[in-house]
């Protein structure tokens, strides 16, 4: 199927200016450094300037102002946004997963499944469960009792949505991911340890995505709720009881734990852990590997571990760099005062 498109209609599609050749012909997209004459590519980093002089991009999405001679480049707000909606473009989505339901899967009576759902094969709906309009379940998803899937939902291969669990419309849960395990919850007692009944759910607003291998708890009462537009990626571990607010991304390897309160428009980096029974407000920025072990207030941005201002962080780590100077120097000193009292001593 051919997709090509004029780098003027380019333009017209995204809304953007053109400067140059209008009438030179895309046939894909490639970043900038692998680019040929017949890609699209962009520059939102500034990083990538260098590349101007020198790739082979047929044409360039920018920002308005950028210059460059010889060039076709199409100057808008947002060229990252932008090319990602030419990829779409270029390269759409192969969808592999057959309609229907596969003679495969298991399908409990009592379950309700819509009739323009997709469920591959060895998937499992338990009793009970809704599948929602146009949904996917790829092969061997687990769909256990009461869970309701909303519409257009893609729910990958591997994947178990416990007992009760809730989604929303539109939510895309990758390979791998848990929702609904059981909290971590245990009372001490003499001989070791009781576990404590989790009894509660976890609820899915729309437009989430959680990540491969990503684990979402159940509440030991109540929800664990993620909010509409959150984004988590791989291998994070949100606790039981959690709350995360609306238009959240999380970053791989973080840890949140029971009872926190996440606000909403937060970004939290890599390998974060963040200690139990805390409120993060509201447009937080968290530097990755941060140790956040107290309330963070709204709008600020931490780093390190233990977490701090993220100024203040940047000077701490300054400083470090230059202690071993700074032993030298105070050994030094140290020398040379003991070498000064010697000498009074003598003298005296």
């Amino acid at each position: 199927m051919d997709r090509s498109m004029t780098a003027s209609e380019i333009a017209r599609d995204l809304g953007g200016t053109l400067r140059g050749g209008g009438d030179t012909v895309i046939r894909g997209v490639a970043k900038i450094e692998d680019a040929g004459p017949d890609d699209l590519s962009f520059i939102a980093n500034a990083k990538y300037v260098r590349y101007l002089d020198e790739t082979r991009a047929g044409a360039l999405l920018v920002a308005p102002g950028m210059k460059a001679e010889g060039r076709t480049l199409i100057e808008v707000s947002d060229p990252y946004l932008g090319f990602m909606r030419m990829l779409e473009r270029f390269h759409p989505r192969s969808l592999w997963l057959r309609p229907g339901v596969h003679p495969a899967a298991v399908i409990e009576p009592d379950a309700t499944v819509a009739p323009d759902v997709s469920i591959g094969a060895f998937c499992y709906v338990g009793p009970r469960a809704v599948i929602g309009a146009r949904s996917l379940l790829y092969p061997h998803v687990v769909v256990c009792a009461d869970v309701v899937v909303g519409e257009d939902c893609e729910i990958h291969s591997r994947v178990t949505l416990r007992e009760g669990v809730r989604l929303g419309n539109r939510v895309i849960v990758q390979d791998g991911a848990v929702i609904g395990s059981d909290g971590f919850g245990f009372a001490p007692c003499k001989d070791g340890y009781v576990k404590i009944p989790q009894r509660g759910t976890v609820v899915i607003a729309d437009d989430v995505e959680i990540g491969a291998n990503t684990t979402v708890d159940r509440a030991t009462l109540g929800e664990t709720s993620i909010g509409p537009g959150t984004k988590l990626d791989n291998l994070i571990q949100v606790a039981h009881n959690v709350t995360i607010g609306s238009h959240t991304v999380i970053a791989a390897q973080t840890g949140i734990s029971g009872s926190t309160r996440v606000g909403d428009r937060c970004r939290i980096g890599g390998q974060v852990g963040i200690v139990g029974h805390l409120t993060v407000g509201e447009g937080v920025m968290i530097g990755a590997q941060a140790g956040v072990g107290g309330d963070v207030e709204p709008g600020e941005t931490v780093s390190g571990s233990p977490s701090r201002p993220h100024a203040l962080w940047k000077r701490i780590e300054a400083a470090l760099t230059r202690l071993p100077e700074l032993f030298r120097r105070v050994r030094a000193l140290e020398a040379a005062v003991f070498e000064h009292k010697n000498k009074e001593k003598v003298s005296s």
